[in-house]
């Protein structure tokens, strides 16, 4: 009589249609060593419903070749638990295909140290809907060099509360440009106080009108005089009143 075969030897004769037709409860029960020996090819083909009745932990022992081979549609149906708890190293292997297929709710579970290490080709496959959903946490973890590659349109996707969580070097390297007015309007006082004199002086009228009589007040005398008569224009009754007497005392004579 033939001797039964080990579930890992017989995995690894099947065909990548044979892997997607398996069944979730023989999915479930596979063994590391049995996940371990899914070539790319066989990974690929599995399917988001198979990937869900993995627990996390069988999840991480997934190679990092194994992850980059999963299918967008299955990182798609990864669990929120799934994805919170995938590896830095297994999170740095999403493809730009991958990233885009994450969910907005996917987006909110990643933590600021699966995002740590992802370059600018992962970040720029973002869509301004899942920056805005990223947490705060994982906002303000990214690296500088991480907030500069985000384009026009991915900045115009952050929320007022991750604007507001960035460190000074972050939102130096964000062109204060690319922001919308009802993103400066939600700047806090901190924010504001944080911004550069160059940066300040790139605002245009309208972004400068839209700033809250608190932010406003947060700016320091050496941006407002940065400002020429255009942007001055911009500026409403309340700045006007916020304006302390320092800053007021050193406008030009061409401002005032």
């Amino acid at each position: 009589m033939e001797a039964e075969r080990p579930m890992t030897s017989i995995l690894t004769s099947l065909t990548a249609t044979q892997v997607a037709g398996l069944t979730t409860t023989i999915i479930s029960n596979l063994t590391t060593t049995d996940i371990a020996a899914l070539s790319t090819t066989q990974t690929a083909a599995l399917t988001s419903t198979q990937l869900n009745v993995l627990n996390s932990t069988d999840l991480q022992y997934f190679a990092q070749t194994q992850i980059a081979a999963l299918s967008a549609n299955a990182i798609a149906g990864l669990s929120l638990t799934q994805i919170g708890n995938l590896t830095t190293t297994q999170a740095d292997e999403f493809t730009a295909t991958q990233v885009a297929a994450l969910t907005a709710s996917q987006i909110g579970a990643l933590t600021s140290t699966e995002l740590e290490g992802w370059d600018a080709t992962q970040l720029g496959a973002l869509t301004s809907t899942q920056i805005g959903r990223l947490t705060t946490t994982a906002i303000s973890n990214l690296s500088t060099t991480q907030i500069s590659s985000f384009s026009q349109t991915q900045v115009r996707g952050l929320t007022t509360s991750q604007l507001n969580a960035l460190s000074t070097d972050d939102l130096i390297a964000i062109n204060l440009a690319n922001l919308t007015t009802s993103q400066i309007a939600g700047l806090d006082a901190t924010a504001a106080g944080n911004l550069s004199t160059t940066q300040a002086e790139d605002l245009a009228a309208t972004q400068i009108g839209a700033l809250s009589a608190t932010a406003f007040g947060s700016l320091a005398s050496t941006e407002v005089q940065s400002w020429n008569t255009t942007q001055l224009a911009g500026l409403t009754a309340t700045q006007l009143g916020r304006l302390t007497t320092t800053a007021l005392g050193n406008l030009s004579t061409t401002q005032v």
